[in-house]
């Protein structure tokens, strides 16, 4: 369903990235999305 709003130009899926991290960096972004609601993640991003 998200993904179909996301074709559809409903929504734009940039607005939903609340964090970054470099891939370096993978297990601070697990920790940060595994304590989503303190971290206040929605999507985490790993970029290589």
């Amino acid at each position: 369903m998200l993904f179909k709003t996301v074709l559809s130009s409903k929504i734009d899926p940039r607005r939903l990235i609340t964090h970054r991290f470099k891939l370096d960096h993978i297990l601070e972004a697990y920790d940060t999305f595994g304590r989503a609601s303190e971290t206040k993640a929605l999507k985490v991003i790993i970029e290589a």
